[in-house]
């Protein structure tokens, strides 16, 4: 069964319980790995129906109250103030590189004006930050596409239809792990804090605020996902990393440097990180996606 029908059959169910369950939803990439695998081994235990999917797709989901508390968009959070809360401070941000929110270019990223650029049908906070870097800190006029990169046989690049695109989570790290040297690699993460010296923060954990009007017991859920991570990145870390490698093969030490360089806790570093990101969003002047 593929990833979108088992997504649909698990919101299905969801619909068929008697009763209101709590509907957790999980960003299923390595990245969310330190928070995800406790709970989904039973090391931390809540009684929550589960829904794992790419960011764009819990973005959806939440905003039409099909799951109740899910990692996000930055972007979808700072749009939706008046629907989403964080909780427990959580976030994932990164203070310089983030390894997985990556740029991939035939060219110097300088050479790229008036070029068009494939953004990821995956995400739109990263999609938004990379259209921020060329339009305010480089200058450069691009134009941009999204597009589905695993409907490709070959990379976009190969295909020579698009000079650069940009890639997220596992899909970044896979094209990593295998990109030929000749390719030129930008991590969105290292150039925001260039231009900022201020952490990214890519993603937050929210719940539906028609979740707690409803009763939901917020602060145990908080609770759980904080000790979910705590235990992620400490007790069971080197299954953490296991897990990881299963997914996309990258050696221990790489792993252990990518999870060094993320950050899930929403410090006041983050916050100021996130009002910059939001200030740029709501520029009047909007970049436009064809």
């Amino acid at each position: 069964m593929d990833g979108e029908c088992q997504l649909h059959n698990d919101i299905k169910n969801r619909s068929e319980r008697t009763g209101e369950e709590l509907v957790l939803g999980q960003v299923d990439f390595i990245n969310c790995l330190p928070i995800n695998l406790p709970i989904e081994s039973g090391e931390v235990k809540i009684n929550a129906n589960i829904i794992n999917a790419v960011p764009s797709k819990l973005n959806e989901l939440i905003l039409n109250s099909e799951i109740d508390i899910a990692p996000v968009s930055s972007l979808t959070y700072l749009e939706n103030k008046d629907k989403l809360m964080p909780i427990a401070d959580l976030c994932i941000a990164s203070n310089g590189p983030s390894d997985s929110v990556l740029l991939f270019s035939s060219f110097p990223i300088e050479e790229l004006d008036g070029a068009k650029i494939a953004l990821t049908y995956a995400s739109a906070t990263s999609n938004k930050l990379l259209q921020i870097i060329f339009k305010e800190f480089l200058k450069i006029h691009v134009d941009f596409e999204i597009i589905d990169v695993g409907a490709f046989r070959e990379t976009p690049l190969q295909g020579n239809k698009y000079p650069a695109y940009l890639l997220i989570g596992d899909h970044a790290l896979h094209e990593y792990s295998k990109m030929p040297r000749n390719v030129f690699i930008y991590d969105l993460g290292s150039l925001w804090k260039k231009y900022t010296g201020l952490p990214m923060v890519y993603g937050m954990w929210v719940v539906r605020k028609e979740a707690v009007r409803a009763g939901l017991d917020l602060s145990l859920f908080a609770e759980k996902i904080k000790q979910a991570k705590s235990i992620g990145l400490s007790t069971m870390f080197d299954k953490v990393v296991k897990k990881a490698q299963e997914k996309v093969l990258i050696s221990r030490d790489f792993y252990s440097t990518y999870f060094q360089h993320l950050t899930y806790d929403l410090t006041d570093e983050c916050k100021k990180g996130l009002e910059v990101f939001e200030s740029h969003c709501v520029k009047k002047e909007k970049v436009t996606v064809s």
